[in-house]
């Protein structure tokens, strides 16, 4: 069976905790280079769940779904043509202020 790949939609949550992050980075170290690089990671690891979603975590939400990326919780609802990326979660954050129970 071949797996045709969903489309990725970002919300608006998403875009703004993506940015947030970049922005601290680009602060931090002076330079885009890590946050370039980390935007190139979470396509890489976005187009490779659009294939395969069963590759990622499963929560009580049956269409809610999470992957671990370098130190982020890609959380995102899986649909029939569409992964829609939820949230980005630090996992260096205290485990109890995690979104998904």
């Amino acid at each position: 069976m071949v797996q045709r790949a969903r489309k990725i939609i970002w919300s608006v949550n998403a875009q703004a905790v993506k940015k947030s992050i970049f922005f601290y980075w680009n602060n931090r170290n002076k330079s885009t280079t890590y946050s370039e690089k980390l935007e190139l990671i979470f396509k890489e690891t976005l187009k490779r769940i659009a294939i395969f979603s069963d590759g990622s975590l499963a929560t009580n939400d049956m269409n809610v779904r999470f992957v671990l990326t370098r130190d982020y919780y890609l959380i995102f609802e899986v649909t029939e043509t569409a992964i829609i990326v939820l949230d980005i979660w630090d996992t260096r954050q205290n485990p109890v202020n995690f979104p998904i129970k």
